[in-house]
C-alpha cells in the first residue's frame, strides 16, 4: 500500500517503480488507485486506460492488471473492496483509504511540510516506511530498490550484506587485503620499489607494513638479493606464500558465507 498526505507527492510514480521490479523476476502485480470525491463518475475501471492516466502508466510499467475506482461513500468502497482484489503475486493499492478496512503487507507513506491531510499522523504511525516527497524519479527509484529487502522478497533488492575480514594475531589484526596485495605485488614483480608502484602505495609505506608485519611474526617474510650479475631482487618467504594461501582461501569461505546472507 501507498499512501500519502496529499496529491502530486509521487504515489503513482513510486508504485510504477514497485511494478518494474516486481515484474522483472516473473511476478505478477495488480495496481489499484482509489480516489473519493464527488467529482467524476463513481465505479471501477479496468485496463489500461486514457494515454497518460495513472492506469495507463501502471500497465505501461508491466502490472498485469490496472484498476481505478472512483467513490463518493466510504460505503462503496466497502461493498466494492472484494470485488477489485486479484489473484495476482503482488497487490499494490495507491490509497489512504483501503487502510481502513485491510491490513496491508506492506505499507509505505509519503509525508510532505506543505501538505497535510487528517489523519496524517496516524498514518505515518502505521507506515512500514515513511519517505520525504515529492519523490524525484531518481528517489522514487532508491525505494523501490529496497522495499522488495524489507518485504522478504529476495533477487531484486539493491541492499547487500558486505563485510571484511583479515588475520588477526594475539586477537589484533595482521593481515588484511592491504597487506595481501603488496605481497602479491612483490611476487609479480620481485621488487619493493616495483610493488609500491604497481599498487600505489609510497615504497617507505610498503616498506614500513611489510617490516611492521615481520616484526610482529617474528619471522621473514620477504628475502632481498643484493647486486650480482643479475641485479638483485626481492622473493617471498616459505612463510608468505603460505599466509597468502591461508588469505585466498578464507577469502572465498567468506564471500561464500556473505552470498548465502543474502538480504
Amino acid at each position: 500500500m501507498i499512501s500519502s498526505e496529499g496529491r502530486k507527492l509521487g504515489k503513482t510514480l513510486l508504485a510504477c517503480e514497485l511494478i518494474e521490479k516486481f515484474s522483472s523476476i516473473g511476478l505478477s502485480v495488480s495496481c489499484i488507485k482509489l480516489s473519493r470525491g464527488t467529482h467524476g463518475r463513481s465505479g471501477i475501471q479496468t485496463g489500461r486506460g486514457p494515454e497518460g492516466s495513472d492506469t495507463d502508466r501502471y500497465s505501461e510499467a508491466g502490472a498485469a492488471n490496472a484498476v481505478f475506482f472512483r467513490y463518493s461513500r466510504m460505503q462503496e468502497l466497502i461493498e466494492a473492496v472484494d470485488e477489485i482484489y486479484s489473484d495476482a503475486d503482488i497487490q499494490i493499492w495507491e490509497s489512504n483509504s483501503i487502510l481502513k478496512l485491510k491490513k496491508p503487507d506492506y505499507h509505505i507513506h509519503l509525508i510532505s511540510d506543505s501538505s497535510r491531510k487528517p489523519g496524517a499522523d496516524e498514518l505515518s504511525r502505521k507506515a512500514d516506511l515513511t519517505a520525504f516527497s515529492p519523490l524525484s524519479a531518481i528517489e522514487a527509484e532508491k525505494i523501490s530498490a529496497i522495499v522488495p529487502a524489507l518485504m522478504n522478497i529476495k533477487g531484486i533488492s539493491s541492499l547487500s550484506i558486505n563485510g571484511k575480514h583479515w588475520i588477526e594475531l594475539d586477537g589484533e589484526s595482521l593481515f588484511g587485503q592491504g597487506r595481501i596485495d603488496l605481497l602479491k605485488a612483490v611476487r609479480s614483480t620481485g621488487s619493493i620499489l616495483q610493488a609500491a608502484k604497481e599498487t600505489g602505495v609510497p615504497y617507505k609505506r610498503v616498506w614500513l607494513l611489510l617490516r611492521d608485519a615481520e616484526n610482529r611474526l617474528g619471522a621473514e617474510l620477504i628475502t632481498s638479493d643484493r647486486g650480482g650479475s643479475k641485479g638483485g631482487g626481492s622473493n617471498l618467504t616459505r612463510l608468505a606464500e603460505r599466509i597468502i594461501e591461508i588469505w585466498d582461501r578464507s577469502e572465498s569461505d567468506f564471500r561464500d558465507l556473505l552470498n548465502q546472507l543474502e538480504v
